[in-house]
This record gives C-alpha cells, structure tokens and sequence, in this order.
C-alpha cells in the first residue's frame, strides 16, 4: 500500500547529468565523462538510499490512537492523542491525513514518526456514528524529488456525534395532528402500568428511585405504549443526506426527535422511502445510530460513481467494503424519494393520526382537511 510519485525536478535532474556526458562524448572530453557518470552514479545512489529507508521505514510503522471512542455534541471539539511508531529508529516528519467520514472535521497534520504522542482535534460537524479507519501519509524528499505515500490502517476510533441538548422544539402543528419539521409536546410519559424489574438497555430516567432504595433492587416505571408520545414518520430518503449551507435535513429531523426523548423515555420511529419502510423504537442514546443505519442504507445503494471518499483512487482497492461504508459519502441525492403511496403505508403502519408527527417528508401536492394526503390532477 504504498505509491512513489516522482517530481519533474527528479527527471530534469538525470538529463542535466545525462546532457554533462553526452557533451563529453562529443567533445572527446574524459573530464566531462567521468563528471558526468560519477554525478549520475552519486545521484542515484542518494535517491535509492532515500527511497529504500524511507520504505522500509513506512512498511514498519503503525497508527496509534490514545483512545478507541469519543462522544461528541453537534458543533463541538475534542482532541485525542496520536502516534506513529516504526521499527525502523529514523524520525522523518510526514503528513497525515485521516480517514473519516464528513462527519467530522479533521485538518492535515505534521507528525514525526518516532516522535512521541501528537493531539490531533475532532470538530463534529453532523449527528451520527463517525469512524477513523487509519491514515494516509505523504513523505517528501527534502530536494522535492520524490514523494512517497501510503495508507495505514488501524483499529479505529469510533465517534459517536449527538444532537445538541435543548429542550426547545421546533416546527408548527399540521393539519389532522401531523406536523412536519418538528413537534410540539406536552410533558406526559403515559398512564403508569407498573414497577417491573430494571432493564440496564433503558436509560436511568425510567427507574423509581423511592421504590428501588425500599427494597434494595433496582425497579423501573412500566408505563402504556408511548403513551401521549408522538410517533414519528421519518423521510430516509438520500435528500435527507445531502447538506446546504453545510446543514443536512436529517439532523433537523433528528433533533426533534431527540427534543421529544426529555418527556419520553422511548418512541416510536417509522422510517419510510422508495418501498422502504422499516419500524424502530428509539431511545437518547440511539439516535446517532439511527442515523448511522439510514446514512448506510443509502450508501449502499448507491455506484461509486456517486461516493466521495477522502481517499485517493490508488488505495481504494485496498479498503474493505464494510470500511468504505464508514467513511463515504453521498455526492447528490438519487430519485428515492418516497411516494405518496409509500406515507400511507406508514400510517397504516401507525394505525392512529392522534401523535403522529411527519420529519423531512413534502406531502405534495397537499393535505386534504381529514389530514390524509391526497393527489391532484
């Protein structure tokens, strides 16, 4: 996995040492001969000299990170700690370039293999499940004569990128109980059923804190189906996928979602597209995943003629497919838009209008007055 990229300054190099004893034969100058070979010789032997250690030196090196997860908030940064250590004892500075999925923003950095622990800082950009895969790394003779790249793997870190914590929600009620980009919701959590034994999957909100000290064991509130808790219909479509002015319609969808978890400890979330339609119960902590399974569904479905990979096109054959899910992404959206068709359904999936709140979907051409879709001529 490493590519050697001479520069013009490496073949006008040899035609200079090339001209030198060609001039030399002409004029029947040994002088000029000899200074011209052993140039030619001296120059090769420095440029092979370089490139053998400095190759040997990259086929020995590793990528290490101080730590394998970060968890983020949207707009927030962190910094984590970075090595490159070879077997080979030599200290060349090279620059490396991680691989990540635009999720997060990480500039170019000059690192010294051998050098010690850098800090490297993570901007998160949008919600969901980043993940760094490795590295590339660009050596460059100190003449500029060669470059020397390479892709490094490692075991990765995981980051995991929540929506911003606000109890503010968004958007304006619909006709018939539908909203569409956002909800407004009353603090209910539903009609009490029980206390049942704690479940360690749910979050710490749901324990009954009074009955679990009384008897020494952990007991959490059994409450009604959702209750008064919206349902959410959610567009999975590739458009939710593609930003304008760096802001994607999914995280303004997710946000909601995750405004409406402070009253609810779960809801009810129906992801719908073109003849897709797939039913989640979703908790705080899932929703960066939820994200994750829709951005990988779409990447999945689309010809890599419509993927950006902040990889170079030579090291696209060394990264596995399961990889490249993690890191690409979408370059436009693609005609999967779901149908009219494809809501209903999703609705009939509901069974109720009462609490169902619509994310990212246009219900065009409009809403009749019961609150059911409706085609135009």
């Amino acid at each position: 996995m490493i590519r050697i990229t001479p520069s013009d300054r490496l073949l006008v190099m040899y035609l200079v040492f090339s001209g030198i004893t060609y001039i030399g034969l002409l004029m029947n100058n040994q002088f000029g001969v000899y200074f011209g070979l052993i140039l030619f010789i001296v120059f090769t032997a420095y440029v092979l000299s370089w490139y053998l250690l400095m190759t040997i030196t990259i086929l020995h090196t590793q990528l290490l990170f101080s730590q394998d997860r970060v968890e983020l908030v949207v707009g927030e940064s962190s910094a984590i700690g970075i090595r490159l250590t070879s077997k080979i004892p030599l200290h060349p500075i090279i620059r490396l370039t991680l691989v990540c999925s635009p999720h997060v923003l990480i500039g170019t950095q000059r690192i010294r293999i051998n050098g010690g622990e850098d800090i490297i800082r993570l901007v998160s950009r949008w919600v969901g499940v980043a993940r760094i895969i490795g590295g590339i790394i660009a050596l460059e003779e100190p003449l500029s004569l060669l470059m020397i790249q390479a892709m490094l793997h490692s075991n990765g870190v995981s980051i995991i990128i929540r929506p911003r914590s606000t109890r503010e929600t968004r958007g304006e009620s619909g006709t018939g109980g539908y909203t569409e980009l956002g909800v407004s919701i009353e603090g209910r959590l539903g009609d009490l059923r029980s206390l049942i034994e704690y479940d360690y999957e749910k979050p710490a909100s749901v324990i009954h804190w009074l009955t679990s000290a009384r008897i020494n064991e952990l007991m959490m509130i059994s409450r009604g189906d959702y209750g008064s808790c919206p349902t959410f219909i959610m567009n999975t479509s590739s458009r939710a996928l593609v930003p304008r002015n760096g802001e994607r319609p999914i995280d303004e969808s997710l946000q909601v979602i995750y405004d409406s978890l402070y009253q609810c400890a779960e809801v009810k979330v129906v992801l719908v597209g073109r003849n897709y339609m797939e039913e989640r119960v979703v908790s705080r902590g899932m929703i960066p995943f939820l994200e994750y399974s829709v951005r990988t569904r779409v990447i999945g479905s689309v010809g890599a003629n419509n993927l950006v990979v902040n990889i170079p096109n030579y090291f696209l054959r060394y990264v596995e497919h399961g990889d490249l899910l993690d890191v690409a992404y979408i370059r436009s959206s693609l005609d999967d838009e779901p149908t009219i068709e494809d809501i209903k359904k999703a609705m009939n999936l509901v069974g109720t209008r009462n609490g169902v709140v619509l994310l990212g979907i246009n219900l065009s051409p409009g809403v009749d007055n019961t609150g059911e879709p409706h085609e135009t001529e």
